[in-house]
């Protein structure tokens, strides 16, 4: 008996390993640059490269593409969020060289300096310096910013969150957020913000929403539920025992499956 447990754990454990060696990225590479290289992500149809920073590691899947790698430029790419993202337009600089006539009419000014506005068609402005993950689609699932981004939190609602530039900005694989650093003090429903403690001024009722501080970084569920976030504003909570619980402003609040902050 103990022999055919035996077989059938060896038979299960090779069947698992074979499939996990043939499924897309799942055997990763680690190579050290020793160059700016342009190189091409995991997941994309079309042949463009990115620029890569010299003496960084880059991850490679079975096929030679980049799973993970750090960014040589400030590079538009498209999160794996790509259609809850509003299209902002970004600014990049450009500066003029000397022309070959002169006028005697008008001032010739030398490295004049302008912003061109590129739309964002999706993209993300992601900073260089700074690593990358790409999904098996070819879509950042985590990466800094170094633009603010104004993302939709739920494809079935209304509603809107600015994440703050020079952040980590994260993606679940479904492409709902994971995490970020909000740019302005924001409303959010936390996990289990139907059932907060009532409060005694029903003139003020929140409706599950409460105020979270700007520059802190909040998590979601995939449900687009706040999971930990820092409090700007002081509120009543269910504890982890249960009992209701008043948090001061500028505590780091972390809520269970069940709505009640762990400790």
């Amino acid at each position: 008996m103990n022999s055919l447990k035996s077989k059938i754990l060896a038979c299960t454990v090779t069947s698992l390993l074979c499939l996990y060696l043939n499924m897309p990225g799942a055997w990763a590479e680690t190579q050290t640059l020793t160059k700016d290289s342009k190189l091409h992500p995991q997941g994309w149809s079309v042949g463009d490269e990115i620029e890569f920073k010299k003496n960084t590691a880059v991850s490679l899947n079975d096929n030679g593409e980049v799973i993970a790698g750090t960014l040589a430029n400030n590079t538009l790419l498209c999160p794996r969020g790509r259609e809850r993202v509003i299209n902002d337009y970004y600014f990049i600089s450009a500066y003029t060289e000397r022309g070959p006539f002169f006028s005697i009419r008008y001032r010739h000014f030398w490295g004049r300096e302008y912003n061109i506005a590129i739309p964002g068609y999706g993209h993300l402005l992601y900073k260089k310096g700074t690593r990358v993950t790409f999904s098996e689609q070819g879509e950042v699932l985590k990466g800094m910013i170094a633009s603010k981004a104004t993302v939709r939190l739920r494809d079935d609602k209304y509603g809107f969150i600015v994440f703050k530039e020079n952040s980590v900005l994260e993606f679940y694989p479904s492409g709902n957020i994971l995490s970020g650093v909000l740019a302005a003090d924001t409303y959010l429903r936390p996990v289990g913000w139907a059932s907060l403690p009532a409060s005694d001024d029903m003139t003020n009722n929140s409706v599950g929403f409460i105020r979270f501080s700007k520059d802190k970084q909040v998590m979601f569920n995939e449900q687009g539920e706040l999971v930990s976030g820092t409090l700007k504003e002081s509120a009543i909570l269910w504890a982890g025992d249960g009992n209701a619980v008043e948090y001061p402003a500028n505590t780091n609040v972390r809520f269970n499956n069940q709505g009640h902050v762990e400790q």
